[in-house]
């Protein structure tokens, strides 16, 4: 199932849950976002910010960045990010099989291959409000019926850094 919500400062989110008790799961997660200022949403009222989308993450290993681009490209990728020593791969749905065959044909075993909601739009918020947002995220996260959580906050590699030293 999925469901929709807000984090506090209005960050978009949704929670892909798999339960035999839905009116647990979502108590649990109501009573999660409320402490943390934040609300569940009714269906339809986030969704449009997302789009499910194939997503493939692999390291660049010494390999030719502009050879990976163009292999994903060709094989139905709508976006490629190249990282300091990793290779993000977005693309339709649709072409999920295709880029996967594609990788294991040239010998890439991505690290990531799955089915995401992608954000349309992304919310920057100063380093205090990402913090406080990323940790309601994981709180969420920690929940048995939880499989995913996706949001449309923008994390800084910052925002990180000072959510792991707590």
């Amino acid at each position: 199932m999925l469901y929709e919500g807000f984090a506090p400062h209005g960050v978009a989110l949704m929670f892909e849950v798999v339960t035999d008790n839905r009116n647990r799961t979502v108590a649990e997660i109501r009573h999660l976002l409320a402490r943390a200022g934040g609300n569940m949403a009714e269906a339809g009222a986030v969704s449009w910010q997302f789009r499910r989308a194939a997503y493939f993450t692999m390291p660049l290993a010494g390999r030719d960045p502009d050879a990976i681009f163009e292999m994903a490209v060709e094989a139905g990728a709508d976006d490629v990010i190249i990282g300091g020593e990793d290779v993000e791969i977005i693309a339709p749905v649709e072409a999920f099989k295709a880029i996967n065959d594609r990788l294991l044909r040239e010998g890439i075993r991505p690290d990531e291959a799955s089915l995401r909601m992608i954000p349309s739009s992304t919310v920057e918020l100063p380093l205090d409000q990402t913090v406080q947002v990323m940790k309601t995220i994981e709180q969420i996260e920690d929940l048995d019926d939880v499989q995913h959580v996706y949001s449309s906050l923008q994390v800084t590699e910052e925002a990180v850094g000072i959510l792991e030293a707590a």
